[in-house]
């Protein structure tokens, strides 16, 4: 393709030649229609040379001479000066300019966790690994100042290789860090911990698990503090449901037993749950009834009461994808379908009344009849939330695409969350590559990465809402087939792929595998394959797989448990510089199909 959005190729194949305009179609963008064909040699070049003269010969279009500023209109796209590609943002670093925090090169020592904390003036970094390591560095001096293994290896038992890349949707390992100022011993760090491993895992059979446990270690020398077990009762066949944990954040909810505000752990599972239905303002909602149908998959925990554990809040039938504090007053929560992983449903909790919802967004209806029309919105894989003031922004199709909405709380008709449009990337170039991406949220910045690319973007949370850039539409994604191309599968044309570019505040590149790139060897096949590819040695295409933002430190972490980090400018410095860390919002990334999803069981069974 031509820098002006003009397709000019050719094909060789068993003794024919084909020259071509317009793109691709069919499997690997190798085929294509007759009308596009210029001209056709059956010949038997006897050099590339003697076959390049034959493609020039060959540049004619309706009886005149194709030149490079020709266009077809039937093929091409215009991307001239009146259609620019939308701008690239600030480079604040390449790969030149990335400081290496630690230089690894261990498939077992993935990157699966990161948090950066402000401790007595000093920055540092905790990382989790997929070895079930726990880490804290010094982002002043690129130290470690200790390590200790918190979770027991599961690497091996845990399949790394598929036909689509790196496959890092669940973990034996570290899951996920939050971390929290100790309540009385003043500037003491207290590091919340999850993993994805079953708790018992490996010296306990999985049917004679316990509940999923949210630990606490001490930031000063990662010693064990207590933990938190997250126990919903049994599932639809009666047996102890005890699913996974999602996500975690940290809020302050008014408790009327209690009379007062407590600083509360709400723990987002991985289950699905039967649920009453109710309109989507819950103007008849009933705590009560809500209670005595099932228990639900957000979990509370008292932060300082080491493990008491209150009443689960219901309101999902998926399971948890992601939570978010909004403004101290709500709790936003997205929940998944199982199976497909759709975006099932969106809602708004309050903190003034524990476990009440306010509003519900549904992202998919399960009594339609046609499964392909059952999605009700263009959300797809959702990686993180970033919140300032009433405005969301959200990281979707595995961080390829952004997502800008709305809470609007003010009068009769709040409170509510209006999606306003969508903006992508352009990171991937089919829609079926890329499938891990990750959202780092700092406090007014967010930045958005891929494992299949460097590149990380960095955008204000603020602002987005109604920049041109976006795309309004919304709605089941089969609604907008005549805008596919067929080709690669895209639904935007060039521009429409990279508007989200021109939002961003501005990037880093990151060097591929933190600057130690594996040696790359075919693997063997296995019983299902068809053979081995260089990047399905466990390792990746080598762009990160984790971030940490936070102030004018951005972090990348990699499959080797390589760390790379960038200094921003000053003007992302933050004002207040705070101790907590990933405490206001979270995302999972456990996979909706993964091989076991509890049913909470409900009063109807």
């Amino acid at each position: 393709m031509m820098k002006s959005g003009k397709f000019r190729w050719f094909r060789y194949k068993k003794g024919t030649l084909r020259v071509i305009v317009g793109r691709g179609k069919g499997e690997g963008s190798r085929e294509c229609e007759p009308k596009q064909v210029l001209r056709t040699w059956k010949y038997d070049f006897q050099s590339f040379h003697e076959m390049l003269c034959a493609v020039e010969a060959s540049w004619v279009w309706k009886g005149q001479e194709l030149t490079a500023d020709d266009v077809i209109p039937e093929y091409d796209s215009d991307l001239g000066p009146s259609m620019p590609l939308p701008k690239e943002p600030t480079c604040f670093g390449g790969e030149d300019d990335a400081v290496v925090v630690s230089k690894c090169g261990d498939k077992k020592k993935n990157v699966t966790a990161l948090a950066i904390s402000e401790e007595g003036g000093k920055t540092v970094l905790y990382s989790g690994h997929d070895d079930g390591t726990l880490s804290k560095w010094s982002l002043d001096t690129n130290e470690q100042i200790w390590s200790k293994s918190i979770y027991p290896d599961g690497t091996k038992d845990y399949e790394r290789y598929t036909g689509c890349g790196l496959y890092i949707k669940e973990t034996p390992g570290v899951a996920g860090i939050a971390v929290r100022a100790h309540p009385v011993k003043k500037g003491r760090p207290i590091v919340f911990t999850w993993t994805d491993a079953y708790n018992g895992y490996p010296s306990t059979d999985f049917d004679d698990r316990g509940g999923s446990v949210l630990k606490a270690w001490s930031g000063v020398n990662g010693k064990y503090i207590c933990e938190y077990v997250c126990d919903v009762g049994n599932d639809q066949d009666g047996s102890p449901a005890r699913p996974s944990i999602s996500a975690v954040v940290f809020c302050q909810v008014y408790y009327d037993f209690i009379g007062c505000v407590q600083d509360t752990i709400l723990v987002g599972l991985h289950c699905c749950c039967n649920t009453l239905e109710y309109d989507e303002k819950y103007s008849d909602f009933d705590i009560e009834e809500a209670r005595e149908f099932s228990e639900g998959n957000i979990v509370p925990f008292l932060e300082h009461s080491h493990g008491r554990a209150l009443h689960s809040w219901r309101g999902h039938s998926g399971m948890i994808r992601a939570m978010a504090v909004v403004r101290e007053e709500y709790v936003v929560s997205l929940s998944i379908t199982s199976g497909c992983g759709y975006p099932d449903q969106m809602i708004l909790w309050s903190l003034e009344e524990a476990g009440v919802p306010l509003f519900r967004k549904d992202l998919y209806d399960y009594y339609q009849s046609n499964l392909f029309k059952r999605k009700l919105s263009r959300l797809a894989d959702v990686d993180g939330i970033g919140i300032e003031g009433n405005e969301l922004l959200l990281s979707d199709k595995n961080g390829d695409r952004i997502v800008s909405a709305t809470l609007y709380d003010e009068g009769d008709d709040g409170p509510v969350i209006e999606i306003n449009g969508y903006a992508c990337l352009g990171t991937k170039y089919y829609e079926d590559e890329g499938f891990h991406g990750r959202m780092a949220v700092s406090d007014k910045y967010v930045s958005v990465a891929m494992e299949i690319d460097p590149t990380a973007w960095i955008f204000r949370i603020i602002g987005n809402s109604s920049h041109k850039n976006l795309d309004r539409r919304d709605g089941n994604e089969r609604d907008f087939r005549a805008d596919y191309d067929h080709s690669d599968g895209s639904m935007e044309s060039l521009r429409q792929k990279r508007a989200g570019r021109e939002m961003a505040a501005g990037k880093v590149i990151f060097p591929l595998f933190g600057g130690n790139s594996p040696p790359r060897k075919k693997r063997k096949p296995g019983v299902f394959d068809f053979g081995g590819d260089k990047k399905e040695d466990g390792f990746g295409s080598g762009g990160p797989i984790t971030l940490a933002m936070r102030g004018r430190h951005i972090i990348g972490g990699f499959s080797n448990g390589s760390l790379v980090k960038f200094l921003l400018p000053d003007t992302f410095a933050e004002t207040k510089p705070s101790l907590n860390a990933n405490d206001r919002s979270s995302c999972g990334s456990l996979p909706s199909d993964e091989w076991h999803i509890p049913i909470l069981e409900s009063e109807d069974e």
